[in-house]
């Protein structure tokens, strides 16, 4: 499971981080059922797994305060803490000042050739978190404080953008365009959509610092937030739909950018309105697809949402509009009623093939316990008669080569040839002893027949649950075109608006 899917979990289902908050039973709840329908059988199981729930829960209250965390059977518990100490008031600025001062040499300044990019290196980095991470006495927010203090050693307006990434800390000095007072050649350069920062700096700044992230998390976080934030919740109507749909998508992407990197609004908002140009039908296929999950759900709120794009002329103030229709690129036209069987049976089937998957991975989990020696309960039964009747066949041997050695003693010429010969009968008991002791573990590891038949039983169930998962991917194989067919046809219908007929 990818780290991004859990901060992905956190946003959609928890309230706003407060210090107020209360992880309920129901909370706990929802949140393992997430982890075993989504996560490896054994995820669980792993210390690094662990430290990774923990991380992203106390990412997602860092801006509110600070978790006392704990995981033990299944159940989360945590407390979050309001901050006591602002970073502007921390008597460990001007110490964390002093140690970047110190570190000169781990500071590159014209970084990538541009006046405005700093990099702090990672040796410098892992330096101040080094100390940051010996402060018990103040209770506040560390990763602030780190900025504070990077923003008070270059002597940074609260413009300029420091971003702590893992391998360095980057700081972008901002000089945003006021675009009321733009010369023509600026006008070329930037673009009101983006607040007026120059499109070469969003560009930039986009292939080296936003396209490392996980983009599909990123823009399918922003549909989610989308649709539940003004579809499901506010319920908005189509008229405010078509009104704000961009405004507000591009206020939920400046909301992200903020929290992932830093509070300069200006620039981030530019930059949310450049990735949203650049990513803008991504974004509304994700928006598309979670309608249509609804729709599967048979939720009336959306129905009546879709009914919109499939209607005759509407009338508003004496005029008439036409809606913008579910239609293809093809001509195929489509209406809630022919959408919504389809949907049902691929979003059905979806979550079927997802919970089929995982409940094979968890079986033959329980099959890979029964193994014995890489050799499963079956094999290992078979496998253990073979090597008892070659085990048995060497001891027949042995006993042969023993009674043969015993007899020869008495036949012995010398004393010499007698002392050699007790030690070759010792040798041979000995390897008596150990093929005995093989043979005594070698049969006490044969699995038992309620063993055999448990492994068995699984066995049969993942075989029936293997051909229920073709069955299934071939239905779900059938149904995409159509499906598809109708997420491009609403995702069109989505990113158009009525039009006032003649």
């Amino acid at each position: 499971m990818k780290y991004s899917e859990l901060i992905l979990y956190l946003k959609t289902h928890l309230e706003r981080p407060s210090t107020n908050f209360k992880w309920t039973n129901e909370n706990n709840q929802k949140f393992f059922d997430f982890l075993d329908e989504n996560a490896p059988v054994d995820y669980l199981s792993k210390m690094e797994n662990l430290l990774e729930i923990k991380k992203a829960f106390k990412e997602y209250f860092e801006n509110v305060g600070y978790i006392l965390f704990q995981l033990k059977n299944h159940t989360i518990k945590f407390k979050v803490f309001e901050y006591k100490v602002e970073p502007k008031d921390s008597s460990n600025v001007y110490k964390i000042v002093s140690l970047i001062e110190k570190n000169e040499k781990f500071i590159l300044k014209n970084y990538n050739g541009r006046s405005d990019h700093i990099l702090i290196e990672k040796e410098l980095k892992d330096k101040i978190y080094a100390f940051i991470d010996t402060l018990d006495e103040e209770n506040i927010n560390k990763k602030e404080l780190v900025k504070y203090s990077v923003r008070n050693s270059f002597k940074l307006n609260e413009k300029d953008i420091i971003i702590v990434k893992e391998e360095s800390i980057f700081v972008k000095m901002c000089k945003v365009s006021n675009t009321q007072s733009l010369s023509a050649n600026q006008e070329n350069l930037t673009d009101r959509r983006f607040n007026g920062i120059d499109i070469n700096e969003l560009e930039t700044f986009n292939i080296e610092h936003f396209s490392s992230q996980d983009d599909k998390a990123f823009f399918n976080l922003a549909a989610t937030l989308f649709v539940e934030r003004y579809l499901l919740n506010k319920k908005i109507t189509n008229e405010e739909y078509e009104k704000n749909v961009f405004s507000y998508v591009q206020s939920i992407i400046t909301e992200q950018l903020i929290n992932t990197f830093d509070h300069c609004e200006n620039f981030f908002k530019g930059l949310a309105g450049y990735i949203f140009r650049i990513h803008f039908l991504e974004v509304f296929e994700y928006i598309s697809e979670a309608i249509l999950v609804e729709l599967s759900l048979s939720n009336s709120y959306m129905i009546d949402f879709l009914r919109y794009y499939s209607s005759d002329p509407i009338v508003i103030a004496g005029h008439k509009y036409k809606t913008p229709a579910l239609e293809t690129d093809n001509g195929l036209k489509w209406n809630v009623i022919s959408m919504l069987s389809i949907v049902k049976v691929y979003e059905k089937t979806n979550l079927s093939i997802k919970q089929t998957i995982h409940t094979i991975e968890k079986k033959e989990a329980e099959m890979l316990e029964f193994y014995v020696d890489a050799y499963s309960p079956v094999e290992y039964s078979h496998h253990s008669l073979v090597q008892e009747k070659s085990l048995l066949k060497q001891l027949i041997q042995y006993e042969k080569t023993l009674e043969i050695c015993r007899d020869s003693i008495t036949f012995a010429k010398t004393e010499n040839d007698k002392i050699r010969i007790k030690e070759e009968i010792k040798l041979i008991k000995e390897e008596i002893k150990k093929t005995k002791e093989e043979k005594k573990i070698l049969l006490n590891k044969i699995p038992s027949i309620k063993v055999v038949n448990t492994f068995l039983q699984l066995e049969k169930e993942v075989l029936s649950m293997n051909r229920q998962l073709k069955r299934d991917q071939k239905i779900l194989g059938q149904n995409e075109e159509s499906f598809l067919s109708i997420r491009n046809a609403l995702c069109k219908a989505l990113i158009s608006k009525k039009k006032k007929m003649d």
